[in-house]
């Protein structure tokens, strides 16, 4: 076996000079380069998701509810030796004279945050610095974005629904809001003790109450099991575990896609590999008949050159994590917001799959021609005319299905999405092989009609009609997938506009008050087209269905969980 190897990495240093196996290289290089880069930011932002668990939640418990937290539950965190925190949260319509902004407000008591540390700064999207502070009573901090939607100035005033509070900073970065990604409006953040004042939560408001517990992982744990079986219906409790579940789910779903698009690489890749490898299979026929000729064995001719393959596979790989790594590092600065801070470096463990991908984008594409080497004739070496038999080549390119059939059920993470796009991958093969064999045969007729020079052009490409043949599925599904990517950009919205009616609406006014619908409706009066239809906002809970209970445990989907919660 040691001979085998050393034969094979001198099999591979003679065919690299000569330049036959650099296209192949390519190939795998970015193959397993678009891989790596998406397999290292995903494990970078997972990284920082554990770290900043708790800064996300800003405390290393919480409880959630769309009611206020009974005064107990308070009690008894305090009495277990564990800090606390209120916080309110709502939506709500901000005005700075004529200016108006929709704006996420959140109003903080004492301690706020108990895990991380908020940040301010004195002017809109100037330098910022950590702070311990809470917003004064009659003050609040706005986010850089408000100060622009509203004209604010710092020491400026606002006005939050019945109140007017004076601007005291710029809210630069809070802990437990997860970046600015899932920010439906900018954010004003305020003090607890103002809220009443604003006349801006009344019966059936939709806000958020947050009850933040931090201490001893062991009074954590002991509180966390004491307060499961008393909370109330709408109550969640969030660990750091738990934290910012959205944030969670919108990673999976970058990455299945990121994954996705780099299989269009790893295919073009898998493409380029398969003719490569065609070319350098036949180049290297009459090798395998002298090999034959002194009494080389089959098993000895497959075992050499797929060696040499693993060999250019490791040499390929290592170049193409190391150009993954690179790459992540553009992908991090362009989607840090996702991970709400500072990410970490990734880890080294994205590299084992990445170069997983490769060997087997590798052998499965370029195993095929490789096979065939075996079954050249000893009698090559005196007649040049003879090659190994074509009847097997069909199904020897199995492997490169098997391996596109394989990525694509690994990228998807999905059975149904994987079998959609192998399903349309496959039949897009036989469409394109059927066309191809076609347009050969035409050509095989045609070359007699035709000059000198194109003559011998056609009856080139008739004369290796399985191999023109397998060019053009090759060259087709690449293009295929390349089409299939910019197609789902673009369909995906204009799908979303289809099911909007015509005469939906452009804009909406919300927070209105009761006391303020006759004087809205005689100010849209004449002034629309239609009648402006206004609708009562209430929190409610779905608990049945056609007199059914509906509970979690009825579905396996996470989110319909979450939803019924």
């Amino acid at each position: 076996m040691n001979a085998l190897l050393k034969q094979s990495l001198r099999f591979l240093l003679r065919d690299w000079r000569s330049g036959e196996l650099r296209v192949l290289a390519v190939a795998l290089t970015i193959a397993v380069a678009s891989t790596a880069a998406v397999g290292f930011f995903t494990d970078r932002v997972r990284l920082a998701l554990e770290r900043q668990s708790g800064e996300l939640l800003g405390a290393d418990l919480v409880i959630e509810s769309p009611d206020p937290i009974a005064q107990s539950l308070v009690e008894a965190a305090r009495q277990r030796g564990l800090d606390t925190a209120r916080t309110l949260s709502f939506r709500s319509v901000i005005l700075a004279g004529t200016a108006t902004s929709l704006a996420e407000v959140k109003a903080v008591g004492p301690g706020y945050p108990l895990r991380g540390i908020v940040e301010l700064a004195d002017t809109p999207f100037g330098q910022s610095r950590p702070s311990r502070e809470s917003p004064s009573p009659g003050s609040v901090w706005l986010d850089a974005r408000l100060f622009q939607s509203l004209g604010a100035t710092v020491g400026g005033s606002v006005e939050v629904g019945a109140s007017r509070l004076t601007v005291e900073r710029v809210l630069a970065y809070e802990p437990d809001r997860g970046g600015d990604f899932f920010s439906i409006a900018p954010r004003l953040m305020m003090n607890l003790a103002d809220v009443p004042a604003t006349e801006l939560v009344q019966p059936g408001s939709r806000v958020t109450y947050r009850l933040l517990l931090a201490g001893p992982v062991e009074a954590v744990s002991a509180y966390r099991n004491w307060v499961r079986p008393r909370l109330s219906s709408g109550e969640e409790l969030e660990g750091v575990r738990d934290a910012r579940p959205e944030l969670r789910v919108a990673l999976d779903r970058a990455q299945r896609f990121l994954g996705l698009a780099a299989l269009v690489s790893v295919i073009l890749a898998g493409v380029g590999i398969a003719i490569a490898a065609r070319r350098f299979s036949a180049r290297h026929w009459d090798s395998a008949a002298v090999l034959r000729a002194i009494g080389a064995t089959q098993g000895v001719i497959l075992t050499l050159f797929t060696l040499e393959m693993l060999w250019l596979a490791l040499a390929a790989g290592l170049v193409g994590v190391l150009l993954g790594y690179l790459a992540q590092a553009g992908l991090a600065g362009i989607l840090a917001g996702l991970a709400g801070g500072e990410m970490p470096l990734p880890s080294l463990a994205p590299a084992g799959p990445a170069l997983a991908v490769g060997l087997v984008t590798l052998l499965g594409f370029a195993l095929p021609p490789l096979v065939r080497l075996k079954d050249v004739p000893p009698l090559r070496v005196l007649r040049r005319d003879l090659g190994p038999a074509d009847r097997r080549l069909v199904g020897l390119y199995l492997p490169a299905l098997a391996a596109a059939g394989a990525l694509i059920f690994w990228q998807a993470g999905d059975t149904r999405l994987a079998l959609y796009v192998f399903g349309g991958a496959l039949g897009t093969l036989v469409v394109l092989a059927l066309a191809a064999w076609g347009l050969v045969r035409i050509l095989r007729l045609l070359r007699g009609r035709v000059g000198v020079a194109w003559r011998f052009g056609l009856a080139n490409i008739a004369r290796r009609g399985a191999g023109s043949v397998v060019q053009v599925v090759a060259l087709g599904l690449g293009i295929m997938v390349l089409l299939v990517l910019t197609l789902v950009r673009s369909d995906l919205l204009a799908s979303w506009q289809d099911t909007l009616p015509a005469d939906a609406p452009n804009h909406f006014l919300i927070n209105i008050q009761s006391d303020e619908v006759p004087r809205l409706r005689a100010f849209l009066a004449g002034r629309t087209r239609d009648e402006a239809l206004l609708y009562p906002m209430v929190r409610g809970r779905l608990v049945a269905i056609d007199g059914r209970p509906v509970g979690p445990q009825d579905y396996a989907n996470p989110r319909a969980q979450r939803l019924v919660e």
